[in-house]
């Protein structure tokens, strides 16, 4: 019997769990946009009534990669924005952060400062 409290190690942590679900996520929301680009692109080709069904195909084919190149470069631009979002609010959260606890040290010695001062006036 093993303890509850030593964990197992083929027991993943949570962070390993997060990573596997956001993995998944991705992989998911890729393929739906995977089959977008394919659909939207059949679409298009669907309009077209020239090519002939190995030409549709290779068009499909070609429209489809397009839109994945394009989607891909806009997720990669977002993803990287939203990184450097991230550390402008984390330097701005840390610096606040700074400011209230100097502002909390500053009223407690305020306060310390000042029950001296009545004590020693008694």
């Amino acid at each position: 019997m093993t303890d509850r409290r030593t964990p197992d190690r083929r027991t993943p942590d949570s962070r390993t769990v997060q990573a596997g679900i956001a993995d998944i996520e991705g992989y998911l929301l890729w393929q739906a946009e995977t089959d977008r680009a394919r659909a939207d692109a059949e679409a298009f080709v669907d309009a077209l009534d020239w090519p002939t069904a190995a030409q549709r195909q290779e068009l499909v084919r070609l429209l489809a990669l397009r839109q994945l190149d394009l989607s891909r470069r806009s997720v990669t631009r977002i993803a990287a924005r939203a990184l450097q979002l991230r550390r402008e609010y984390q330097q701005r959260y840390d610096c606040l952060k700074r400011r209230v606890l100097a502002a909390v040290l500053a009223l407690l010695a305020a306060l310390v400062l000042l029950n001296v001062l009545l004590l020693t006036a008694c």
